[in-house]
């Protein structure tokens, strides 16, 4: 992951953090939610619905290939990847 990326997905978490008024995260997550549901299902999880502590995500990226934890964490970094793009 290069510089950009990485600053860009921590962009998307700090936002993902406020969404209050943030209209081009909104829209963003719209279009995720549309075109690709299973990011939008894995960032909702952590960051709206609540039901997965982000603290466990670290430990998820351990887990056997092809787990669901694994599964997850692949999505929601790939989801991720998508809202820095798309709110760059």
């Amino acid at each position: 992951m290069s510089a950009g990326d990485h600053a860009a997905r921590q962009e998307a978490k700090r936002r993902l953090s406020e969404p209050e008024n943030d209209h081009e995260l909104h829209s963003a997550m719209e279009r995720m939610k549309e075109r690709h549901p299973h990011l939008w299902n894995a960032l909702h999880r952590v960051h709206f619905a609540r039901d997965i502590d982000p603290s466990e995500l670290d430990a998820w990226r351990r887990a056997p290939q092809g787990s669901p934890e694994n599964d997850l964490v692949e999505h929601y970094d790939r989801a991720l990847g998508y809202l820095g793009v798309a709110l760059q």
